[in-house]
């Protein structure tokens, strides 16, 4: 049991730590000075000690509906990512205009999701290692503080390195995230309903897996490079 709730333990926090990179990726892509970033951050960090706090006075039936809003909410904003990605994108390629100040908030706002992932992860928190509702916060707040931060100054760093740092490379990972949430949607279900589903036993080939996870590797930085090249061909000298 104890292998069990550290492996749950061990997956809350990643989850965590994926949601703040996130968010610090979407500060780094937009421009934001590193003011900026530390202000984002610390709002992160300042929602999660005050979920931490109300985490263990919250009805159960409060608990299951916070549960379904982020299901839903997840839906929203996958779509809305994937959205305003192309706009986003579609804007720098043809008009030359910059609008990523304001589409990189979908990306790293505190959205209902992520409220309702990080009073998961508080709840979680204070009912496998019995710490208090604050002392989870503040582990989640860390988390989301470290990670925001170190996500944007190390995002804008390599993006200005390779000189990818524009407003269609925001697109690009809005498309990616948007995509991500998407599938995460339909594979979650998927997986629930198969552990009441009646064992089978199915071969799988290993061999096979791994060439089409290849092949799809390849897919996407050929469209990727395609990309660039059309680009670099359109607007010459340009970024």
């Amino acid at each position: 049991m104890s292998n069990l709730v550290n492996v749950l333990t061990a997956g809350i926090f990643g989850g965590t730590v994926l949601l703040a990179l996130k968010s610090g990726i979407g500060c780094g892509l937009s421009g934001l000075k590193k003011r900026e970033i530390l202000c984002f951050a610390g709002v992160y960090a300042l929602t999660a000690l005050i979920i931490g706090a109300v985490v263990g006075s919250v009805p159960l039936a409060i608990t299951e509906q916070v549960i379904g809003l982020g299901l839903v909410m997840h839906l929203i904003i996958g779509l809305a990512l994937i959205y305003f990605g192309i706009k986003t994108k579609k804007r720098w390629l043809s008009d030359r205009k910059d609008i990523s100040r304001r589409m990189f908030l979908l990306m790293s706002l505190p959205c209902p999701a992520c409220l309702a992932a990080t009073f998961l992860a508080c709840l979680f928190f204070t009912e496998t290692t019995g710490m208090s509702g604050i002392v989870a916060g503040a582990v989640a707040g860390g988390v989301f503080f470290a990670g925001i931060v170190g996500g944007g100054a190390g995002t804008s760093w390599i993006t200005t390195r390779t000189g990818t740092k524009n407003p269609s490379t925001l697109g690009n990972t809005m498309l990616f995230l948007g995509l991500f949430y998407l599938l995460c949607l339909l594979l979650v279900p998927a997986y629930l309903q198969a552990q009441d589903a009646p064992a089978f036993n199915v071969a799988t080939n290993s061999s096979g897996m791994l060439l089409a996870l290849a092949l799809m590797g390849i897919l996407i930085l050929l469209g990727a490079l395609a990309d660039r090249v059309r680009h670099t061909v359109t607007h010459p000298g340009g970024r």
